[in-house]
């Protein structure tokens, strides 16, 4: 018969799953995607509430923080980056322009074809939230022994071209 569980048995299991020692290869893939998510997210409702609450509405400030990388871009891009459906990304990238953070350009090599790029002010958001961001993992990291930064760096870097070259 299985035991009920008692009121303190959350408290021995993470939030994010059982401990990493517990799990087998793919379910330790999976939770170091979740912890990541977890640490990512709460790191963009910080930085947002405490820096760019008054420049934009937070949604934005996300699909900002997820194009950041990849502008200047085209609209097809930006669904494919946020998810968003077609009218659902011309509705943001309006947003965004709207809010002084993102302008639209017509290409000169494709009159069909509008590139979307930063403002400077779209630009600075994006550059002083990728500094916090930057902070923010060297703080994870800071009690590490160089040995395994080592390792870490290794393995994000294999982990980086293996889904790079999925995409």
């Amino acid at each position: 018969m299985a035991r009920t569980p008692r009121k303190n048995d959350s408290a021995k299991v993470p939030l994010t799953g059982k401990p990493e020692n517990e799990l087998d290869r793919i379910d330790v893939f999976k939770k170091m995607c979740r912890m990541l998510e977890v640490k990512r997210k709460a790191f963009l409702d910080s930085a947002w509430r405490d820096f760019y609450a008054d420049v934009l509405p937070q949604q934005q400030f996300i699909h900002l923080m997820m194009l950041r990388f990849s502008l200047p871009c085209n609209l097809a891009r930006v669904m494919e980056l946020t998810g968003l459906s077609s009218a659902g990304s011309s509705l943001l990238v309006n947003k965004l322009v709207k809010f002084g953070v993102l302008v639209r350009h017509d290409d000169p090599e494709d009159r069909r074809n509008v590139i979307i790029n930063f403002t400077p002010q779209g630009a600075e958001v994006c550059r002083t939230a990728e500094d916090r961001l930057n902070r923010y993992i060297y703080s994870f990291f800071e009690t590490c022994p160089e040995a395994e930064l080592k390792v870490i760096e290794q393995s994000s870097r294999t982990i980086c071209r293996v889904l790079d070259s999925l995409v």
